[in-house]
């Protein structure tokens, strides 16, 4: 995508027209000289000028902030401040409207096919982000009360994006908003479009989580139906025995043993066991090369598993086997996009662009993964929003909040870069009410808890 000629006109003719207008009005100020300019320029858009946004809502979109004052107030010009009322629907599932939508201020509601849903809430000064970026939508995107949100159309970011030097060779800017063009070999544009024509293939769990999904209901599983489906599975059912010590006890049959074991242990920790015990093979399965290359992030989601267990028994936040698992899976969609950079190795990456990749794409493909392998909802929240260190919400800390500060802890000791945020600045740290000592033995405890998560499926 080229950037049209009369585009470059008509900024450099804006820069010229503004600072000749500020000398001769030197009491304007900036904005209001732009936004004067800019109409006397175009021509008036017979609409009030309360409805443009202020360059200071853009600058909360982080791929804008770095552009120049007068980029930002020709975007703004060529834009309008939507207001939405509760019930009000911003974005229908399955549309394929080549807009994002920012919210500036307030409530919504993002709502799966499956009935599945979550909230978010954004305030005036807090960075904003594209919403439900998938095409087609996975998403009813509803405002829960009065909504004020931005539509840019994605080509209108690129083109001002790449008026500025800086901004040009910010990979996020092409890979969030490209369209497919043959000059844009992002890799995230690459696998967007693969996500958008259900091209990537997403991986299945063994044949035991697939079944065990089909009946588990919570505390009310019927003991003896989960009983009968692990009798088939004798590996799984041998660990849960070990787990619940009573493999060793002669005078019980083996199905005996089991439902013992399941009474013993609860079904909401079986099914987090087996959960677990199934990712785990899912992962050891993977062909040498593929496993080697994802060492270090399984190895990281090992150490997320562990603390949130500890964390998890410390806070009493959380059951500790679902922590277990929240952990465990945080970031799963890894494992499919590590499959789709092989594939696409003729864009010939570097490592910041394949950690970008991962970066921009984790929460997504892992939602989608999770979503494929039917888990709960809160385990799918955690896939989307732990790697948000800001995240803060009203009422008590949830599981994301725990599995967000497990993660923010498992990095701290690999980052040399001090490239993660002061302790002070995590809310969820806070709403977990983790002290400082509290952390550093979870550190501790990490490596032995890390081996016997690992006995679940070796």
């Amino acid at each position: 995508m080229h950037i049209s000629d009369s585009l470059v006109f008509y900024i450099a003719a804006f820069r010229n027209i503004v600072e000749s207008f500020r000398l001769n009005n030197p009491s304007k100020p900036k904005e209001a000289t732009g936004r004067f300019v800019w109409r006397r320029l175009i021509g008036s858009r017979k609409r009030p000028v309360s409805s443009i946004p202020d360059i200071a809502v853009l600058q909360r979109i982080k791929v804008l902030a770095g552009l120049p004052e007068d980029h930002l107030i020709a975007l703004a010009n060529q834009l309008q401040l939507a207001e939405a009322q509760e019930n009000q629907v911003l974005l229908s599932l399955g549309s394929n409207e080549q807009a994002s939508i920012f919210v500036v201020q307030g409530k919504i509601q993002l709502l799966a096919e499956d009935g599945r849903s979550k909230t978010l809430r954004v305030d005036e000064d807090q960075e904003m982000r594209p919403i439900a970026q998938l095409r087609p939508s996975i998403y009813d995107v509803t405002a829960l009360g009065p909504v004020t949100y931005l539509k840019i159309d994605r080509e209108q970011l690129i083109e001002f994006a790449k008026l500025s030097e800086a901004a040009s060779s910010d990979i996020s800017v092409h890979s969030l908003f490209s369209d497919d063009d043959e000059d844009d070999n992002s890799i995230v544009n690459h696998l967007y479009h693969n996500l958008m024509d259900n091209s990537i293939k997403l991986p299945s769990l063994p044949s035991v989580a697939d079944r065990v999904q089909g009946v588990y209901r919570g505390e009310d599983t019927d003991v003896d139906t989960l009983a009968h489906i692990l009798v088939s599975y004798p590996d799984v059912a041998r660990k849960i025995k070990n787990v619940a010590r009573c493999a060793n006890n002669d005078r019980l049959s083996s199905i005996e043993k089991l439902r013992y074991s399941i009474k013993r242990l609860g079904t909401p920790a079986v099914y987090s066991m087996i959960m677990t015990y199934a990712v785990g093979k899912l992962v050891r399965r993977l062909p040498v090369a593929h496993l080697q290359r994802v060492k270090s992030f399984w190895d990281h989601s090992l150490g997320v598993a562990a603390i949130a267990r500890i964390l998890a028994k410390q806070t009493r936040s959380a059951s500790p086997d679902l922590a277990m698992l929240a952990g465990l899976v945080h970031g799963i969609g890894v494992l499919v996009i590590d499959d789709r950079l092989l594939e696409h190795h003729h864009l010939k990456l570097d490592h910041l662009e394949i950690d970008h990749a991962i970066q921009v794409m984790r929460p997504e493909i892992s939602s989608l993964l999770l979503r494929k392998w039917d888990y709960d909802n809160e385990l799918i929240q955690v896939a989307e929003e732990c790697g948000d260190w800001s995240r803060d919400h009203e009422g008590p800390a949830d599981l994301c909040d725990l599995i967000l500060v497990a993660n923010y802890y498992a990095l701290l000791h690999s980052d040399t870069n001090r490239t993660l945020p002061g302790a002070h600045a995590v809310p969820a740290i806070e709403k977990l009410r983790v002290s400082p000592d509290q952390a550093i033995d979870a550190i501790k405890q990490m490596p032995n808890v890390k081996r016997n998560i690992k006995k679940l499926f070796i």
